[in-house]
C-alpha cells in the first residue's frame, strides 16, 4: 500500500512539474497544449462490490502516468485499472493523466452503482412477450416511486434499486390488466427476479343508434342512413363489481357522425354497399382489471370504462329483429315512381340512451382461474345536446311503392319496404 501511495505522489508531483513547463512554455512560444484525456468504465451500471474496470487515454499517446480519484475517498493508479464500490450512489471520477508532448491532462466520469437489480419477463395470458410494458419499482408499501423502465422485444426488463428489502414491482401497458407482486433482495449486489403474465383487457361493444332496414329490397330502392351526435354529450358507465364499483364519465369534444347507403349517388361517400340492412354505432364498454400475483384469484380492483370520443365501430348487416307492422305507431309512406322521400328524427334538449350489460368475466391470471359477475349501464345524452337521425329511401322502380317507418322507443328506427 506504501509503494502505491509514494507512485500515485511521484506522479502526482511530476504531473505538477510538467504542467509548469507547459505553462512555461505557452507562455513564451504562444502555443497552447491540448486537454483531451478520457475515461471509460465497464460495466455501465455496477452493481455494489462488483469489479469496475477504468480505462485512461490522452490526446497523443503513449500516455505518461495515470492518478485516479476514485470520488469514494480512494486513490488508484495505472490503466487499466479496477475498483469495486461498497455502497450505491453516483460517483465522480477524476484522472490526472500526461501525455507525449508534455501536458498534463484532467478527464471526469460519473459512475452510478446499483445496489441491488430486480429482472423478469412479461408475457401476455398466451406467453407472448409483451414489448413497451412499463415496470415500476416502488417501496413494499407502494406510496415510493424507486424506479421506472419498459421491457424490449423480448419482453425483458432490468430495474436498479439502492437497498436491500422487498419491492412492489408492478407491470402494465395499455389494454391490458395489471400486475403486481413483491420481490425480495436480501444482499447488495444481488438480483431479484419478477415475472409477470398479463391477460388483455375484454371489451364489449354497446349499441348507441340503431336503424334496421332489412326488409327493404335493395335492386329497387336506393336507402341511405345517416345520424349525428353534437359534441358536448356524456357517455356515463357505472359498474357493479366486487370488490370494487364505480362510475365514469367521457365527454364527447367533437360532433360524431355516420353514413351508409344501399348504392351509390346517394349523400354517403364511395358506391354503396347493396348488401348492407342496418347501422349501428357503437361504443364499447371496457373491462380492466388489477391484481396480485400471490392471490390471483382476488383481484384488487375490477372496473369499467367507456372508450373516449370515438365511433368504435359502426355494424351494417344485422337482421332486423322486429317484423313489419306493430299494430300501433309507425307511418306509412307511399313513395312514387323515381321519387325521393327522407325521415328525420331528433332529439335535443334532454334525453339518454340505456343498454343492459350482464355478462360473466372470466379470466385466467397465472394458470388460476376467477370469474365474477359484471353489470353495466351504458347511457349515452346529456343536457343541451342533439342526436339526429336520417333515413332517405328513393324508389328506383317504375311503379309506387309503400314504406312503413317505426321508432321504437328513444334508439331504433325500423323502416320495412311493404309493397
Amino acid at each position: 500500500m506504501k509503494m502505491k501511495m509514494k507512485a500515485f505522489a511521484h506522479i502526482h508531483r511530476r504531473a505538477i512539474l510538467i504542467a509548469t513547463l507547459a505553462f512555461s512554455v505557452a507562455a513564451i512560444t504562444g502555443i497552447k497544449p491540448v486537454w483531451a484525456a478520457g475515461i471509460t468504465h465497464s460495466p455501465t451500471y455496477p452493481l455494489v462490490g462488483q469489479t469496475v474496470t477504468f480505462t485512461g487515454s490522452c490526446s497523443y499517446p503513449p500516455c505518461d502516468g495515470y492518478g485516479w480519484y476514485f470520488g469514494d475517498g480512494t486513490n488508484g493508479n495505472g490503466s487499466p485499472v479496477n475498483h469495486a464500490y461498497s455502497a450505491a450512489g453516483t460517483y465522480s471520477v477524476h484522472l490526472v493523466v500526461g501525455d507525449a508532448n508534455g501536458n498534463i491532462e484532467n478527464a471526469y466520469a460519473s459512475v452510478t452503482v446499483i445496489g441491488i437489480y430486480v429482472v423478469g419477463h412479461v408475457y401476455d395470458n398466451g406467453n407472448s412477450a409483451i414489448t413497451g410494458a412499463t415496470i415500476d419499482l416502488r417501496t413494499q408499501d407502494g406510496n415510493t416511486l424507486l424506479g421506472r423502465t419498459s421491457t424490449d422485444s423480448n419482453g425483458y426488463y432490468q430495474i436498479g434499486g439502492p437497498n436491500t428489502g422487498t419491492f412492489q414491482v408492478n407491470a402494465s401497458k395499455a389494454f391490458y390488466w395489471e400486475e403486481r407482486q413483491y420481490v425480495s433482495v436480501s444482499c447488495l449486489g444481488c438480483t431479484g427476479t419478477g415475472d409477470f403474465h398479463l391477460p388483455g383487457d375484454l371489451f364489449y361493444p354497446v349499441a348507441n343508434l340503431v336503424v334496421e332496414y332489412a326488409q327493404v329490397n335493395t335492386a329497387e330502392t336506393l336507402a341511405t342512413l345517416s345520424w349525428t351526435l353534437s359534441q358536448g354529450s356524456q357517455t356515463t358507465v357505472d359498474a357493479y363489481v366486487a370488490p370494487l364499483g364505480g362510475n365514469f364519465q367521457v365527454t364527447t369534444t367533437a360532433t360524431q357522425a355516420g353514413c351508409v347507403s344501399t348504392g351509390s349517388g346517394s349523400t354517403c361517400p364511395g358506391t354503396g354497399d347493396p348488401t348492407a340492412t342496418s347501422l349501428l354505432y357503437q361504443q364499447a364498454v371496457e373491462v380492466h382489471g388489477i391484481f396480485w400475483k400471490q392471490n390471483p384469484s382476488n383481484p384488487t380492483n375490477i372496473y369499467v370504462v367507456p372508450t373516449q370520443n370515438s365511433v368504435t365501430d359502426e355494424v351494417t348487416h344485422t337482421t332486423d329483429y322486429m317484423s313489419c307492422c306493430p299494430s300501433s305507431g309507425g307511418n306509412l309512406v307511399n313513395v312514387a315512381k323515381k321519387a325521393t322521400y327522407s325521415a328525420t328524427y331528433t332529439q335535443s334538449a334532454s334525453f339518454s340512451l340505456r343498454y343492459e350489460l350482464g355478462v360473466d368475466v372470466s379470466v385466467t391470471l397465472e394458470g388460476v382461474g376467477f370469474s365474477t359477475k359484471l353489470a353495466s349501464i351504458l347511457v349515452q345524452g346529456s343536457y343541451n345536446i342533439q342526436r339526429s337521425m336520417t333515413i332517405q329511401v328513393t324508389n328506383l322502380s317504375k311503379i309506387t311503392h309503400g314504406y312503413f317507418f317505426y321508432f321504437e322507443g328513444n334508439s331504433v328506427l325500423h323502416v320495412w319496404q311493404v309493397n
